[in-house]
């Protein structure tokens, strides 16, 4: 079977990829297709996107960081596992089955507080102005309000 190939931007895409491109660009989260138990999701910048690295882009009035804060939680981890999918990967179709609450202001604001505080953490980590021992302790800190807060809103 051969692919087709078209010249877009300078690059080559298969006939697949070009199925994708009003999302090009676009801002959005994702997380590695491939993973243990406990998912892992970030903010995703603008650019291109492959397989490999699912992402999702949000078209409702819900910010992605939201989503972010849902798949990062124990909660959504084990609830794709036991009921979704308990392979190691964690696919778009997957991410569609998962039941989304739709928190109130109050939550939401909570939900931000974590999510900019681990985001700012992260940031001092890699640039190196944060040990890395000192940014793990921090990070499960806010992880452990981000599980009670998600179990809150699930009402668990």
């Amino acid at each position: 079977m051969t692919k087709a190939i078209w010249r877009n931007c300078n690059r080559f895409l298969t006939r697949r990829q070009c199925n994708c491109t009003p999302f090009r660009n676009k801002e959005g989260f994702c997380w590695t297709d491939i993973n243990s138990t406990f998912l892992k999701a970030r903010l995703k910048d603008k650019g291109v996107f492959d397989v490999v690295s699912m992402t999702l882009f949000t078209q409702i009035s819900l910010p992605d960081w939201y989503f972010v804060c849902l798949i990062n939680s124990t909660l959504m981890s084990l609830y794709v596992d036991n009921f979704i999918n308990n392979t190691s990967h964690f696919q778009i179709n997957d991410a569609r089955q998962t039941p989304i609450v739709i928190p109130d202001r109050d939550t939401l604001k909570c939900l931000f507080e974590i999510f900019y505080q681990a985001q700012s953490i992260q940031r001092q980590m890699f640039n190196g102005t944060i040990l890395a021992d000192n940014a793990n302790k921090n990070l499960t800190g806010l992880q452990n309000h981000l599980e009670t807060i998600i179990n809150t809103l699930y009402m668990i």
